[in-house]
């Protein structure tokens, strides 16, 4: 009759053979590459609402264009950038743009010598922070994916977004229209295109293993339909 018990040593040959023995290949990730075609708009000038609190007028601060894949992408975490923040200072929004997970806090710190009053209207997040003075910081938790456009109620002239994203895969638009998403699993994802003058595009987009997807120019053509 066969010993049932295997022989000292060989136990643990076998499970160093199994563990030695190669993981199923997983498809390799590609990525996403296209150019924005962006309105070609004048930079508009506003007033300022409140006399000494600014110059006269200034020019509506600009606020790059965004791509990002759209809903949750399984295996794929976002990771919030830490101590996120969008800060007042010098009578701008500083990022102009600014991406961070579902679910993240992000500050709203004043950085300069007079008031400022953050608030949205945006379908994503709607606050109004209050005016508050240089030194003090606001909170605003951020529970609904989507674009945030951010305001300040006693500067026109300031703006802002906050992006907020289910997986990590998005890039701001460079100033030429290019952009590139790396590391996207392959498979069918909806790509979001979007910009504070131009609105926002949807695209359906076929990502390949191991290589690069273009997106067609006109596919991401913005001007579509604007979101608040």
């Amino acid at each position: 009759m066969p010993n049932p018990f295997p022989r000292p040593g060989l136990l643990p040959a076998v499970l160093i053979l199994l563990l030695a023995l190669p993981a199923p290949a997983r498809a390799q990730a590609g990525s996403i590459e296209g150019r924005v075609q962006l309105p070609s708009a004048a930079p508009r000038r506003t007033a300022s609402r409140y006399p000494g609190a600014a110059p006269a007028s200034r020019t509506a601060q600009e606020i790059p264009a965004v791509a990002y894949i759209q809903g949750a992408v399984a295996g794929a975490v976002a990771v919030a950038p830490a101590n996120p923040a969008l800060a007042q200072q010098d009578t701008a929004f500083s990022p102009n743009v600014l991406i961070v997970p579902l679910g993240s806090t992000v500050q709203f710190p004043n950085r300069d010598p007079f008031f400022h009053n953050v608030f949205s209207y945006s379908s994503a997040a709607r606050f109004d922070l209050g005016r508050y003075p240089r030194g003090e910081s606001k909170t605003v938790e951020f529970d609904e994916a989507g674009v945030v456009k951010v305001y300040c109620e006693v500067h026109e002239s300031m703006r802002a977004a906050v992006v907020v994203v289910r997986n990590p895969f998005h890039a701001v638009v460079n100033g030429d229209g290019t952009f590139r998403i790396a590391n996207v699993p392959p498979g069918r994802h909806t790509l979001v295109v979007w910009h504070h003058d131009g609105g926002v595009r949807e695209v359906q987009v076929d990502v390949r293993a191991g290589g690069a997807t273009p997106v067609p120019k006109d596919a991401i053509a913005t001007g579509a339909r604007s979101q608040p």
